[in-house]
This record gives structure tokens, sequence and C-alpha cells, in this order.
């Protein structure tokens, strides 16, 4: 999506890119990080050093997924820069990028800003980018019967990584087949394209989306404390799976709300004015 989001018709701007993931991204991860700093640590029963506050956070290791987004964000745009938006340079380039985090996860998978991730990303941030930018050709196989074939064709491949024990894991990185892995990852993502795009507008859904950084910096801490509190209360799961659906429920609306606080509140954290 973030690709996708990253074609424009009127030009790339280097310039541009760089503000919004500085204000957009790289802000609210560092002061999102900050914050909770103190209670994830006390949460998990880490030292409180400031070493073991700081470090992970100056690393990128604080928060693994929009450390990686922002570097591979920096990493297209530069591509994006070089190639003037060629479309088979850039998937040259784009290529090089899969290939070097290929071979680094080879020697590690723990690197600072998760730089062996985020170089994954960037085909994949490719793929969403030329997804916008020939959408008249990819709007073809947006009909019920392609959408059907990809959600026979993602059983079967799930079916098959399943019951073969092959692994496809993103984080921390351990990919078994790169082949399933892709054949996993482009049949999912036109799948969830092409339901998105047949199903009505939902203005919650919309909303969600809207706001969704700050849903993932709290997706981690919402369940963790309510799952505390539904404990002390006697009504921690036991078997039970309506009790996990009304857990579900409680982290959504209490997540929703600390959402709809930040943003009217303290829209600073996310780079944006009142």
């Amino acid at each position: 999506m973030s690709g996708y989001l990253m074609y424009k018709q009127q030009g790339f701007s280097m310039k541009r890119k760089m503000v919004s993931i500085g204000r957009s991204l790289l802000l609210p991860y560092l002061l999102f990080t900050i914050v909770l700093a103190l209670p994830k640590a006390f949460a998990h029963g880490h030292s409180l050093d400031w070493e073991s506050l700081l470090l992970p956070i100056l690393t990128g290791r604080a928060s693994w997924f929009i450390a990686a987004l922002v570097v591979s964000e920096i990493v297209f745009s530069l591509f994006l820069w070089i190639t003037r938006g060629k479309v088979i340079a850039l998937l040259i380039l784009s290529l090089c990028a899969f290939v070097g985090s290929v071979l680094l996860t080879k020697q590690s998978t723990d690197y600072p800003w998760c730089i062996n991730n985020a170089l994954q990303a960037v085909l994949f941030l490719y793929i969403g980018w030329l997804y916008q930018c020939r959408k008249e050709l990819f709007n073809r196989i947006n009909t019920p019967l392609y959408t059907s074939f990809l959600f026979i064709s993602l059983i079967i491949i799930k079916g098959y990584a399943t019951c073969k024990g092959v692994h496809t894991m993103i984080y921390p990185l351990s990919i078994d087949s790169y082949f399933l892995f892709f054949l996993d990852m482009l049949t999912s993502i036109f799948l969830l394209v092409n339901v998105c795009k047949q199903l009505p507008r939902c203005k919650l859904v919309e909303w969600v989306g809207a706001h969704s950084i700050v849903y993932y910096f709290v997706c981690g801490g919402v369940p963790l404390c309510l799952s505390l509190a539904l404990e002390k209360v006697g009504l921690d799961y036991h078997g039970a799976y309506y009790s996990v659906l009304i857990a579900y429920a409680l982290v959504c609306i209490v997540a929703s709300c600390i959402v709809a606080i930040v943003y009217r509140y303290l829209s600073f954290m996310i780079g944006k004015r009142h």
C-alpha cells in the first residue's frame, strides 16, 4: 500500500517525500516509542537503565515494522529519483535490494533499523507502485472469476505450506522457499485488493485505516493490559472461545478511544496540526 500511494501522476518529489517520511513515520516512531518505553519495560520485567530504554529506540528495534518501513521508503524514493520512474530500471534496482536482503539474512537476522527487512520490502513497494502506475492493466483481473481463482489458489498454497512445514516468516526473516513465499504474498495481495475494490465503502473501516499508525503502536500494550485486567476479574481464557471474542471487542473499543484522543488532542505526535 505504501508503494501504491507513492505513485504520483504529476511526478515524484524527493524533497516532499523525505518530509512526509520524517513527519508521518519517523516522528511518530520516536515519540511513541519514547512514551511507551517505561510502561513496556515494567510490563515485561526489563531493566530500567537508560541504555536498555534508549538503545532499542535509536537502533530501530523498538518497533521493527515502522523502522523497516522508514528505511524501505527512503531506499525506494532514492531508486525513484535515480531512475526517474523508469519501470524496468526501477525493477532491476528493487530486485537488487531483495537479493541484498537475502544475502544479509544469511549472515544474521538482527540488524539496526531492520535493514534486511527493509531491503526485502523495497520490492513490494515497487509492486504497489507498479499496480498504481499500470492500474488499467491490473483492473482486468478485478473480476469475481479471478477473485475466486485467487481465493482457491491461496487455500492450496497455505495448505501445502502447512502440511510441508514450510516457513515464510517475515520477522525475524525465516523463509525456506522464496518461490512459495512470493506465490503466497502475491496471491494474498491481489486477492485482498480485489476483495476491497468489490466491497461497498465502510466508514468505520476507512477510519481505522486512516488512523492505522496509532493503532499499530497501541496494539501491543492495550491487549496486554486488558488481558491482565480480565484475569484479575476471573475472565481469563479457559478454553471457551467466546472469551476471546469478548477480549477482542474490548481491545478494539479501548484502542479506538486512545487513537481518537491522540488524533484529537495529541496530533503533533503523528506530525499533524490541529
